[in-house]
């Protein structure tokens, strides 16, 4: 039996990832600086897996035993918190891979998946991104993520790691966080309340529905693959888009509310390309954008 450690696992990405992880016949360990009783996401599955109570940075030799793959996903994501304290978050997102990049140094046969973010690639026009593009981030979030991204990189060409770096777009699914924009836009339609919109809702920006994600890490991961892959839907969804769909989605008589614009974000695009993914592994996202968004509804519906 394969065994997985899930850096970072309590959360929204980790339940999905663990679920079906446990579905796969995986032995699943999991590590978070969350306390077991409060890890409620993960809460159904805690009776069939080992939870490690310690942050990335104090994982050790012993955690690491026998461990196949490591799929890191800690991380300090919170954006309202990353812009009040850059040099935290800068921290949090470095300090405990490096040193998991230190303990693989002594166990070249243990994979690591490590999960990036499209704000490594900053605010590149060369649409859709492909993963060669240079790493120009814009904000002190992406920045964190791509001196993440470097070390890993830099580990592999030095040491010879077995290292996956994905490069995610934006994902949404159920337990998702509320305070993402589209969890927002759905409360405001189920409620009927005006939907806030920052300027004519043209910004657009490439997403995922989170078992797409999922379904590509365990693919990766039994293709025995390295390197850098994009993984996303692969197109831009505006706002106006997003909006439009969750209205149908709900059934909702909510009208449209436009606010100023939010600095930075007036004629936004982004999308990846995933054609690497699709040539190295078949990746397809198979949950289209509009199946993920009433599953998402579903959800919350009985929130």
């Amino acid at each position: 039996m394969k065994k997985f450690l899930v850096v970072g696992g309590s959360g929204f990405l980790g339940s999905h990832l663990i679920k079906s992880l446990l579905d796969e016949q995986i032995d699943v360990t999991v590590s978070d600086i969350i306390g077991p009783e409060s890890a409620l996401r993960i809460k159904p599955y805690m009776d069939s897996i080992h939870y490690l109570w310690k942050s990335a940075e104090d994982l050790n030799d012993e955690d690491l035993v026998n461990v196949d793959c490591i799929v890191f996903l800690a991380a300090q994501a919170d954006v309202p918190l990353v812009l009040s304290s850059p040099k935290y978050s800068f921290y949090v997102n470095t300090s405990g891979l490096i040193n998991v990049l230190e303990l693989l140094r002594n166990k070249q046969n243990t994979r690591l998946v490590y999960m990036s973010s499209k704000n490594v690639y900053g605010k590149s026009t060369n649409l859709p991104i492909v993963e060669e593009e240079p790493l120009r981030p814009t904000d002190p979030y992406g920045a964190s993520k791509a001196a993440a991204d470097l070390m890993c990189q830099s580990y592999s060409s030095s040491f010879g790691l077995p290292i996956t770096i994905i490069r995610s777009s934006g994902l949404f699914g159920p337990y998702s966080r509320l305070q993402q924009a589209i969890p927002i836009f759905i409360k405001q339609a189920l409620e009927n309340s005006p939907i806030t919109i920052e300027g004519d809702g043209s910004q657009s920006t490439d997403f995922n529905y989170v078992q797409n994600l999922v379904n590509s890490i365990i693919s990766i991961t039994n293709n025995e693959l390295s390197g850098v892959y994009n993984i996303a839907y692969g197109k831009e969804y505006s706002v106006k888009e997003i909006v439009d769909t969750v209205l149908e989605k709900t059934n909702s008589s909510s009208s449209i509310k436009n606010l100023p614009w939010r600095s930075g974000e007036k004629g936004m695009k982004l999308s990846l390309s995933i054609d690497k993914a699709k040539r190295d592994f078949g990746y397809s996202p198979k949950v289209s954008f509009e199946e993920g968004i009433e599953n998402t509804v579903q959800w919350m519906r009985n929130l």
